[in-house]
């Protein structure tokens, strides 16, 4: 869990050590469950009392003064030197304005020293390290009831005539056919290459239906959830059964569809970090449509779709904490712009420069190869790439901010003819302030 940090310190590398850690501390505390589908009800009991435990353990622990235990004699021991503590302060602020040489021994104390000590900022800081550290140390689950099972004879419920039996099924063969038709025209538009309407481009036909068929999936996965619910009228239907794994073939294959949209539209109007977290989020939802199929035709618990859901989603974001996706985004985009020969849009210079100090190898490359370009529109393309290394060099180099990717690309510059002396200078200009 704690490998992603050594590539770089971002929220989703800080969240891998986290969860890491914490796995740690459950499997030494014997808290893992032994049933997979269980997992997720663990995380989620830990997760939920964590922030709150050392607040909640110190408040029992000044309550538990008067036990018999080495708790309740510290407490005792603490709570005791308040009055005197408070007294004596009070006593030594009269006598100082009573008396001018204890006034003076008081203004002789050098306070300058307890500034970095007492910072609020620092306080605060280490304050968050103490909540996060201490269920680590001493973990703990939120208690969980289970209601106990009815006894006694049940009458059977009437099938319901809104989502019974015959309900679900006719709402599966109308949705198939609507599927169908929606499915049919993307394959002979978007994989058939058949021409569009007039007006109308496939950059067009890919941005106006990549996120609507996502939602679309969405309502398929909670109907099918709903229709194939544990001893629901539809669960021991073949016909249903059928229907519903065709239905979930098709949803499978609209978010397909969704991710080549998305893809068309990208190639022509550039890559962004929320279109490429879109694309991420659309193999997400594909994941769970499979997995929901899984578990129907294994007979599975909901638990174990939510549990198989969060490890995929686990593994996805692991995977991500290891990817500079500013430097890739940089990259795709110049390579698939006019300049360098793509079908892409003109490289946009404000775009690449929110982008950080990730996207100077992208640039040097642009500089490089970009044609159709004035040697003044290119000299601010060198200027960008100069100022973001700039910005980049001046940046700490304790040992503390190392990490993998900066190194890589503080690699990149010294090997860069254009920013040879840059890295000195800007040492030279840091130590001299």
């Amino acid at each position: 869990g704690l490998l992603p940090l050594f590539e770089a310190l971002s929220w989703l590398s800080f969240l891998s050590g986290l969860v890491g850690l914490s796995f740690l501390a459950l499997a030494a505390s014997k808290r893992l469950p032994r049933a997979y589908e269980d997992l997720s009800g663990i995380v989620a009991r830990f997760g939920t009392l964590a922030p709150f435990r050392l607040v909640g353990d110190t408040f029992r622990f000044l309550a538990e003064g008067t036990g018999k235990g080495l708790g309740g004699r510290v407490a005792r021991s603490l709570l005791a030197w308040i009055m005197p503590i408070a007294f004596a302060a009070a006593f030594l602020l009269l006598f100082a304005s009573a008396n001018p040489l204890i006034e003076n021994v008081l203004n002789a104390i050098r306070l300058d020293s307890l500034d970095k000590v007492l910072d609020p900022l620092r306080i605060a800081l280490w304050g968050v390290v103490a909540v996060m550290v201490w269920p680590l140390l001493r973990p703990k689950l939120l208690p969980w009831t289970n209601a106990p099972m009815a006894q006694g004879p049940v009458r059977p419920r009437a099938e319901s005539l809104i989502f019974g039996r015959a309900a679900i099924l006719r709402s599966l063969v109308v949705f198939n056919a609507l599927f169908a038709v929606q499915t049919a025209l993307d394959i002979l538009y978007l994989w058939g290459g058949v021409r569009l309407p007039d007006g109308m481009t496939y950059a067009d036909y890919a941005h106006r239906g990549a996120y609507p068929l996502i939602v679309t999936a969405f309502l398929a996965a909670g109907f099918v959830l709903a229709a194939m619910r544990k001893g629901g009228a539809a669960e021991a239907s073949p016909l249903i059964r059928t229907l519903v794994y065709l239905w979930i073939g098709q949803n499978v294959l609209l978010v397909i569809s969704s991710i080549l949209r998305l893809d068309l539209y990208v190639e022509v109007y550039s890559l962004t970090e929320l279109r490429l977290a879109a694309g991420i989020w659309m193999g997400l939802v594909a994941i769970g449509l499979m997995l929901i199929l899984w578990k129907i035709q294994g007979a599975r618990s909901n638990k174990w779709l939510v549990t198989s859901n969060l490890v995929a989603l686990g593994i996805v974001l692991y995977g991500c904490a290891f990817i500079d996706f500013s430097a890739l985004i940089a990259r795709f985009n110049v390579e698939n712009s006019r300049e360098l020969g793509g079908e892409g849009q003109p490289v946009d210079a404000y775009y690449l420069d929110g982008l950080g100090p990730a996207a100077i190898p992208a640039l040097m490359h642009y500089v490089e190869n970009a044609r159709g370009r004035t040697e003044d529109e290119l000299r601010e393309f060198r200027l960008l790439a100069s100022n973001l290394a700039e910005a980049f060099l001046a940046q700490s180099t304790d040992w503390r901010s190392w990490s993998f990717r900066n190194q890589r690309l503080r690699d990149f510059l010294r090997a860069a003819p254009e920013f040879a002396s840059l890295e000195e200078r800007v040492i030279n200009e840091v130590s001299h302030e």
